[in-house]
């Protein structure tokens, strides 16, 4: 007896082969295209000096920022990362962002009865940039305009606000800026004696603060330093 059988429709191995081949051909591309993609719509960031010091004026402890080369910084594409180590040996670790809360100097500034508040570390020259302001009133005191703020702020010279353009100097001025930039205040608005004891502590023991400069956008530190806090 005669079997007759059906001829198999099935793909070749080789032609198997070949499709497997044209589909991963073209997942590589597909992957290769979108990884481009990400690369090219990454923002460079920002390559730039930036000298950094402290000290004390008056009683008040202050951070430096100087300027020193490369290129403009927008702040309000950038956040600082603080880590102070207290003298028992607690990590402090405080975010600055361009929408952070402004703080309180510590003492009235202006004729011994105003507060200054600002978003710091901000800009310092007077011929250029308004000083950190009060909220109530607006007035000039020795060629520094003090001006009234929203809660988002709307200073220039501020952090968050402010372009940073080799030359400028940018501070945290006094123990209420300084003591809030470093992650001692809780609430900026209302800063206690015990925070600034505590600051003027580590100052005495010249306790280390790593100090970075993010650049948001890019994903990078424009500044990344250690530094211990003199005064």
């Amino acid at each position: 007896m005669i079997k007759e059988y059906e001829k198999d429709d099935a793909v070749s191995p080789v032609v198997g082969v070949m499709l497997m081949l044209v589909v991963t051909i073209i997942i590589a591309a597909v992957v290769s295209g979108f990884a481009g993609g990400l690369v090219s719509s990454t923002e460079k960031a920002p390559q730039a000096s930036i000298a950094v010091s402290t000290g004390t004026v008056d009683g008040n402890f202050d951070i430096k920022f100087e300027h020193q080369g490369g290129d403009p910084i927008r702040t309000k594409d950038c956040e600082f990362i603080t880590f102070l180590t207290l003298p028992n040996g607690t990590v402090v670790k405080h975010v600055q962002t361009p929408t952070s809360s402004v703080a309180r100097s510590e003492k009235p500034q202006i004729a011994m009865t105003h507060y200054t508040y600002s978003r710091g570390p901000h800009l310092t020259d007077p011929q250029k940039y308004a000083y950190p302001c009060n909220p109530a009133t607006s007035v000039t005191v020795n060629g520094w305009v003090i001006s009234g703020y929203q809660d988002v702020g709307d200073n220039y010279a501020w952090f968050g606000q402010a372009v940073w353009l080799p030359g400028d100097v940018a501070r945290t001025f006094n123990n209420g800026y300084t003591a809030n930039f470093v992650g001692l205040v809780k609430d900026p608005l209302n800063p206690t004696d015990e925070e600034f004891a505590l600051l003027g502590e580590c100052v005495q023991r010249n306790c280390n603060l790593e100090i970075k400069l993010l650049h948001v956008p890019s994903g990078k530190y424009i500044l990344d330093k250690t530094i211990t806090l003199q005064g």
